[in-house]
Protein backbone atom coordinates (compact mmCIF):
# COMPACT_ATOMS: atom_id res chain seq x y z
CA UNK A 1 0.00 0.00 0.00
CA UNK A 2 2.59 2.79 0.98
CA UNK A 3 4.41 1.74 -2.57
CA UNK A 4 0.96 2.37 -4.41
CA UNK A 5 0.85 5.46 -2.59
CA UNK A 6 4.17 6.76 -3.25
CA UNK A 7 3.42 5.67 -6.80
CA UNK A 8 0.30 7.73 -7.15
CA UNK A 9 1.99 11.05 -5.33
CA UNK A 10 4.90 11.13 -8.04
CA UNK A 11 2.35 10.19 -10.88
CA UNK A 12 -0.15 13.03 -9.78
CA UNK A 13 2.75 15.22 -9.42
CA UNK A 14 4.52 14.78 -12.77
CA UNK A 15 2.63 17.60 -15.05
CA UNK A 16 2.26 20.20 -11.90
CA UNK A 17 6.12 19.39 -11.80
CA UNK A 18 7.05 19.34 -15.73
CA UNK A 19 5.46 22.69 -16.27
CA UNK A 20 8.30 24.89 -14.71
CA UNK A 21 10.36 22.68 -16.50
CA UNK A 22 11.53 24.01 -20.42
CA UNK A 23 10.57 21.35 -23.04
CA UNK A 24 14.01 20.28 -23.98
CA UNK A 25 15.22 20.81 -20.29
CA UNK A 26 16.91 23.62 -18.20
CA UNK A 27 20.26 23.73 -20.08
CA UNK A 28 20.00 21.62 -23.92
CA UNK A 29 23.26 20.86 -25.32
CA UNK A 30 23.83 23.39 -28.41
CA UNK A 31 25.76 23.07 -31.43
CA UNK A 32 28.40 26.34 -30.94
CA UNK A 33 28.17 29.02 -28.47
CA UNK A 34 24.92 30.53 -26.58
CA UNK A 35 23.50 33.52 -28.12
CA UNK A 36 24.15 36.18 -25.11
CA UNK A 37 21.35 38.83 -24.40
CA UNK A 38 21.90 41.49 -22.86
CA UNK A 39 18.33 44.00 -21.79
CA UNK A 40 19.53 47.48 -20.80
CA UNK A 41 16.34 48.69 -18.73
CA UNK A 42 16.58 52.71 -19.23
CA UNK A 43 14.97 56.03 -18.21
CA UNK A 44 12.36 57.15 -21.23
CA UNK A 45 15.52 59.45 -22.02
CA UNK A 46 12.94 62.37 -23.63
CA UNK A 47 11.42 63.27 -19.54
CA UNK A 48 14.84 64.16 -18.97
CA UNK A 49 15.59 66.32 -21.76
CA UNK A 50 15.59 69.94 -20.38
CA UNK A 51 17.38 68.41 -17.58
CA UNK A 52 20.25 66.09 -18.72
CA UNK A 53 23.03 66.76 -21.46
CA UNK A 54 23.58 63.98 -24.69
CA UNK A 55 27.27 64.43 -23.29
CA UNK A 56 26.45 62.61 -20.10
CA UNK A 57 25.44 59.37 -21.99
CA UNK A 58 29.42 58.81 -22.98
CA UNK A 59 30.32 56.38 -20.43
CA UNK A 60 27.29 54.19 -20.57
CA UNK A 61 28.00 54.04 -24.31
CA UNK A 62 31.59 53.27 -23.89
CA UNK A 63 30.73 50.84 -21.88
CA UNK A 64 28.11 49.17 -24.58
CA UNK A 65 30.50 49.63 -27.52
CA UNK A 66 33.56 47.74 -25.78
CA UNK A 67 30.50 45.06 -25.26
CA UNK A 68 30.71 44.80 -29.29
CA UNK A 69 26.83 43.54 -29.45
CA UNK A 70 25.92 42.36 -33.06
CA UNK A 71 22.11 42.57 -33.03
CA UNK A 72 20.15 45.47 -31.19
CA UNK A 73 17.17 45.40 -30.75
CA UNK A 74 14.56 49.15 -29.30
CA UNK A 75 11.24 49.36 -28.15
CA UNK A 76 9.87 51.03 -30.96
CA UNK A 77 6.78 49.71 -33.14
CA UNK A 78 7.81 48.47 -36.53
CA UNK A 79 6.30 50.16 -39.35
CA UNK A 80 4.18 47.00 -40.67
CA UNK A 81 2.16 47.32 -37.30
CA UNK A 82 1.96 51.16 -37.26
CA UNK A 83 0.41 50.57 -40.68
CA UNK A 84 -1.83 47.83 -39.33
CA UNK A 85 -3.09 50.28 -36.24
CA UNK A 86 -3.76 52.85 -38.86
CA UNK A 87 -5.88 50.61 -40.69
CA UNK A 88 -8.28 49.42 -38.11
CA UNK A 89 -8.51 52.33 -35.68
CA UNK A 90 -11.83 50.93 -34.43
CA UNK A 91 -9.71 48.24 -32.68
CA UNK A 92 -6.87 49.80 -31.50
CA UNK A 93 -8.40 53.76 -31.15
CA UNK A 94 -5.91 56.30 -30.69
CA UNK A 95 -2.78 53.53 -30.69
CA UNK A 96 -1.04 54.97 -34.04
CA UNK A 97 -1.28 58.52 -33.21
CA UNK A 98 0.30 57.94 -29.88
CA UNK A 99 3.07 55.57 -30.11
CA UNK A 100 3.74 55.76 -34.06
CA UNK A 101 5.39 58.22 -36.35
CA UNK A 102 4.16 58.79 -39.54
CA UNK A 103 6.07 57.82 -42.37
CA UNK A 104 3.96 58.81 -45.69
CA UNK A 105 5.84 62.12 -46.20
CA UNK A 106 8.83 59.97 -46.65
CA UNK A 107 6.94 57.06 -48.84
CA UNK A 108 5.41 59.79 -50.88
CA UNK A 109 8.81 61.26 -51.84
CA UNK A 110 9.52 57.81 -53.14
CA UNK A 111 6.84 56.98 -54.67
CA UNK A 112 6.42 53.36 -52.13
CA UNK A 113 4.19 52.02 -49.55
CA UNK A 114 5.92 51.00 -46.42
CA UNK A 115 5.59 47.31 -47.42
CA UNK A 116 7.76 48.49 -50.65
CA UNK A 117 10.40 50.34 -48.82
CA UNK A 118 10.94 47.67 -46.06
CA UNK A 119 11.21 44.98 -49.04
CA UNK A 120 13.97 47.05 -50.95
CA UNK A 121 15.51 48.09 -48.00
CA UNK A 122 16.07 44.47 -46.75
CA UNK A 123 17.07 43.43 -50.10
CA UNK A 124 19.80 46.55 -50.37
CA UNK A 125 20.81 45.14 -47.30
CA UNK A 126 21.59 41.65 -48.70
CA UNK A 127 23.61 42.99 -51.74
CA UNK A 128 25.33 45.56 -49.46
CA UNK A 129 28.88 46.21 -50.67
CA UNK A 130 31.84 46.56 -47.62
CA UNK A 131 32.32 49.81 -47.98
CA UNK A 132 28.98 51.45 -49.18
CA UNK A 133 29.60 55.40 -51.02
CA UNK A 134 27.65 58.26 -48.89
CA UNK A 135 25.31 58.46 -51.63
CA UNK A 136 23.79 55.10 -50.83
CA UNK A 137 23.87 55.37 -47.57
CA UNK A 138 21.76 58.55 -47.54
CA UNK A 139 19.20 56.83 -50.21
CA UNK A 140 19.23 53.72 -47.65
CA UNK A 141 18.18 56.14 -45.00
CA UNK A 142 15.07 57.39 -46.70
CA UNK A 143 14.52 53.50 -47.25
CA UNK A 144 14.01 53.03 -43.20
CA UNK A 145 12.58 56.32 -42.69
CA UNK A 146 9.29 55.43 -45.49
CA UNK A 147 9.43 51.86 -44.17
CA UNK A 148 9.09 53.18 -40.55
CA UNK A 149 12.31 52.32 -39.08
CA UNK A 150 13.50 55.38 -37.98
CA UNK A 151 15.66 53.93 -35.57
CA UNK A 152 17.69 52.24 -38.52
CA UNK A 153 17.63 55.48 -40.56
CA UNK A 154 19.32 57.45 -37.40
CA UNK A 155 22.28 54.35 -37.69
CA UNK A 156 22.92 55.18 -41.49
CA UNK A 157 22.78 59.28 -41.15
CA UNK A 158 25.55 58.51 -37.81
CA UNK A 159 27.33 56.26 -40.26
CA UNK A 160 27.89 59.33 -42.66
CA UNK A 161 30.84 61.66 -41.65
CA UNK A 162 29.30 64.99 -40.75
CA UNK A 163 29.69 66.59 -44.23
CA UNK A 164 27.67 64.06 -45.75
CA UNK A 165 24.99 64.54 -43.41
CA UNK A 166 22.92 66.07 -46.24
CA UNK A 167 19.78 66.30 -48.49
CA UNK A 168 20.32 64.02 -51.91
CA UNK A 169 19.75 60.66 -53.06
CA UNK A 170 16.36 60.81 -52.32
CA UNK A 171 17.08 62.13 -48.76
CA UNK A 172 14.78 65.20 -48.44
CA UNK A 173 15.22 68.11 -46.28
CA UNK A 174 12.48 67.28 -44.67
CA UNK A 175 14.14 64.14 -43.74
CA UNK A 176 17.43 65.51 -42.55
CA UNK A 177 15.95 68.32 -40.15
CA UNK A 178 14.46 64.82 -38.45
CA UNK A 179 17.40 63.06 -38.05
CA UNK A 180 19.75 65.84 -37.88
CA UNK A 181 17.60 65.65 -34.32
CA UNK A 182 16.88 69.87 -34.45
CA UNK A 183 14.82 69.78 -31.47
CA UNK A 184 17.40 68.34 -29.34
CA UNK A 185 15.36 65.94 -27.62
CA UNK A 186 17.38 63.01 -26.10
CA UNK A 187 15.80 59.61 -27.21
CA UNK A 188 17.44 56.19 -26.11
CA UNK A 189 16.79 54.58 -29.29
CA UNK A 190 18.82 56.99 -31.11
CA UNK A 191 21.18 58.53 -28.35
CA UNK A 192 22.09 54.92 -26.68
CA UNK A 193 20.93 52.20 -29.69
CA UNK A 194 21.58 53.60 -32.88
CA UNK A 195 25.03 55.43 -31.67
CA UNK A 196 25.95 51.88 -30.06
CA UNK A 197 25.10 50.39 -33.61
CA UNK A 198 27.02 53.00 -35.84
CA UNK A 199 30.17 52.69 -33.25
CA UNK A 200 30.22 48.81 -33.69
CA UNK A 201 29.37 48.78 -37.49
CA UNK A 202 26.09 47.65 -37.69
CA UNK A 203 23.67 48.87 -40.47
CA UNK A 204 20.41 48.82 -38.53
CA UNK A 205 18.54 48.28 -35.08
CA UNK A 206 15.46 46.32 -34.99
CA UNK A 207 11.78 47.39 -33.75
CA UNK A 208 10.56 44.82 -31.36
CA UNK A 209 7.67 46.74 -29.40
CA UNK A 210 4.39 45.01 -29.60
CA UNK A 211 1.43 46.97 -28.83
CA UNK A 212 -1.48 44.51 -30.43
CA UNK A 213 -2.41 43.56 -26.84
CA UNK A 214 -4.41 47.29 -27.12
CA UNK A 215 -7.13 44.99 -29.02
CA UNK A 216 -7.58 43.84 -24.94
CA UNK A 217 -10.96 46.20 -24.11
CA UNK A 218 -9.49 47.24 -20.56
CA UNK A 219 -11.48 50.53 -20.62
CA UNK A 220 -14.89 48.72 -21.94
CA UNK A 221 -16.59 48.81 -18.68
CA UNK A 222 -16.65 52.84 -17.56
CA UNK A 223 -15.45 51.37 -14.04
CA UNK A 224 -12.12 50.50 -14.82
CA UNK A 225 -10.88 53.80 -15.31
CA UNK A 226 -12.15 54.96 -12.14
CA UNK A 227 -10.56 51.96 -10.09
CA UNK A 228 -7.31 52.26 -11.93
CA UNK A 229 -6.58 56.19 -11.22
CA UNK A 230 -7.56 55.43 -7.25
CA UNK A 231 -4.93 52.37 -7.85
CA UNK A 232 -2.44 54.35 -8.80
CA UNK A 233 -2.96 57.47 -6.57
CA UNK A 234 -2.44 54.99 -4.08
CA UNK A 235 0.66 53.41 -5.13
CA UNK A 236 2.10 57.30 -5.87
CA UNK A 237 1.68 58.14 -2.38
CA UNK A 238 4.10 56.01 -1.31
CA UNK A 239 7.22 55.14 -3.21
CA UNK A 240 8.59 51.95 -4.36
CA UNK A 241 12.17 52.60 -5.38
CA UNK A 242 13.26 55.68 -3.24
CA UNK A 243 16.62 54.60 -3.48
CA UNK A 244 16.43 54.99 -7.32
CA UNK A 245 14.56 58.62 -7.01
CA UNK A 246 17.74 59.70 -4.50
CA UNK A 247 20.05 58.52 -7.55
CA UNK A 248 17.97 59.98 -10.11
CA UNK A 249 17.99 63.63 -8.55
CA UNK A 250 21.71 63.59 -8.01
CA UNK A 251 22.30 63.29 -12.02
CA UNK A 252 24.41 65.62 -12.92
CA UNK A 253 27.54 64.45 -15.09
CA UNK A 254 28.38 61.08 -16.80
CA UNK A 255 29.48 59.43 -13.92
CA UNK A 256 26.28 59.75 -11.84
CA UNK A 257 24.19 58.86 -14.93
CA UNK A 258 25.65 55.74 -15.80
CA UNK A 259 25.47 54.80 -11.55
CA UNK A 260 21.90 55.04 -11.88
CA UNK A 261 21.80 52.92 -14.74
CA UNK A 262 23.71 50.26 -13.16
CA UNK A 263 20.92 50.38 -10.21
CA UNK A 264 18.17 50.38 -12.74
CA UNK A 265 19.80 47.21 -14.00
CA UNK A 266 20.04 45.68 -10.30
CA UNK A 267 18.98 42.38 -9.75
CA UNK A 268 15.67 42.84 -7.66
CA UNK A 269 15.73 46.74 -8.55
CA UNK A 270 11.87 46.75 -9.49
CA UNK A 271 10.44 43.96 -7.12
CA UNK A 272 8.74 46.10 -4.90
CA UNK A 273 6.91 47.97 -7.51
CA UNK A 274 5.82 44.96 -9.37
CA UNK A 275 4.61 43.53 -6.70
CA UNK A 276 2.68 46.92 -5.87
CA UNK A 277 1.33 47.45 -9.15
CA UNK A 278 0.71 44.36 -10.99
CA UNK A 279 0.66 42.04 -7.96
CA UNK A 280 -1.66 44.21 -6.28
CA UNK A 281 -3.71 44.22 -9.15
CA UNK A 282 -4.25 40.57 -9.55
CA UNK A 283 -4.93 40.20 -5.68
CA UNK A 284 -7.54 43.33 -6.10
CA UNK A 285 -10.82 41.90 -4.78
CA UNK A 286 -12.89 44.09 -7.21
CA UNK A 287 -15.57 41.70 -8.22
CA UNK A 288 -15.44 42.68 -11.70
CA UNK A 289 -11.53 41.17 -11.35
CA UNK A 290 -10.36 44.43 -13.15
CA UNK A 291 -6.78 43.68 -11.63
CA UNK A 292 -6.52 40.44 -13.68
CA UNK A 293 -7.29 41.79 -16.98
CA UNK A 294 -4.83 44.57 -16.48
CA UNK A 295 -2.01 42.62 -15.71
CA UNK A 296 -3.38 40.31 -18.39
CA UNK A 297 -2.50 42.97 -20.83
CA UNK A 298 0.75 43.58 -19.55
CA UNK A 299 1.82 40.36 -19.55
CA UNK A 300 1.31 39.56 -22.83
CA UNK A 301 2.76 43.12 -24.65
CA UNK A 302 5.87 41.98 -22.71
CA UNK A 303 5.34 38.10 -24.02
CA UNK A 304 4.80 39.68 -27.88
CA UNK A 305 7.48 42.18 -27.26
CA UNK A 306 10.06 39.24 -26.52
CA UNK A 307 8.64 37.18 -29.09
CA UNK A 308 9.55 39.82 -31.62
CA UNK A 309 13.45 39.66 -30.05
CA UNK A 310 13.40 36.34 -30.73
CA UNK A 311 12.37 36.31 -34.29
CA UNK A 312 15.26 39.08 -34.84
CA UNK A 313 18.03 36.68 -32.70
CA UNK A 314 16.91 33.38 -34.57
CA UNK A 315 19.55 33.48 -37.28
CA UNK A 316 21.91 34.95 -35.39
CA UNK A 317 23.07 31.85 -32.93
CA UNK A 318 25.95 33.05 -30.68
CA UNK A 319 25.50 36.68 -31.26
CA UNK A 320 25.82 39.56 -28.87
CA UNK A 321 22.07 40.89 -28.31
CA UNK A 322 21.11 44.03 -26.61
CA UNK A 323 17.52 44.79 -25.74
CA UNK A 324 17.31 48.55 -25.32
CA UNK A 325 13.68 48.91 -23.38
CA UNK A 326 12.23 50.54 -20.67
CA UNK A 327 13.12 49.30 -17.05
CA UNK A 328 9.61 48.23 -15.98
CA UNK A 329 9.84 45.50 -19.25
CA UNK A 330 13.57 44.33 -18.14
CA UNK A 331 12.20 41.49 -15.75
CA UNK A 332 9.77 39.97 -18.01
CA UNK A 333 12.23 40.20 -20.72
CA UNK A 334 15.03 38.30 -18.48
CA UNK A 335 12.55 35.93 -17.33
CA UNK A 336 11.52 35.05 -20.58
CA UNK A 337 14.99 34.85 -22.33
CA UNK A 338 16.20 32.53 -19.39
CA UNK A 339 13.45 29.77 -20.88
CA UNK A 340 14.98 30.10 -24.60
CA UNK A 341 16.72 26.69 -25.37
CA UNK A 342 20.18 28.43 -26.72
CA UNK A 343 20.04 31.83 -24.97
CA UNK A 344 22.66 32.86 -21.67
CA UNK A 345 21.31 35.98 -20.06
CA UNK A 346 24.46 38.16 -19.63
CA UNK A 347 23.94 40.38 -16.06
CA UNK A 348 24.32 43.99 -16.80
CA UNK A 349 27.35 44.21 -14.19
CA UNK A 350 29.72 42.45 -16.29
CA UNK A 351 28.96 45.09 -19.17
CA UNK A 352 28.62 48.08 -17.04
CA UNK A 353 30.67 47.78 -13.75
CA UNK A 354 29.25 47.39 -10.03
Amino acid sequence: MRSFLLLAAVTLSAPAFAQFTPPLGAHPKVAGPRTQVLTLGSAHLSEHSDTWSKAWLEPLLERLVAWKPQVITVENISGSQCEYFRANPHAFGEVFDTYCRDATPYQRSLGMTQAEAEAEAERVLDTWSPAPAPAERRHQAMLFLAAGNFGSAMVQWLRLSPAERHAGDGLTDEATTLLGRKAGRLNESYDVAAEVAARVGLERIVPVDDHTSDIIPLDRDPAFGPWQKARFDAMHGRDPTPALHVLEKAIHDGPSLLAYVRALNAPHAFDAQIQGDFGGALADPHPKRFGRGYEGWWETRNLRMIANVREAIALHPGARVLNVVGASHKPWYDQWSRQMADVEVVDTREVLGR
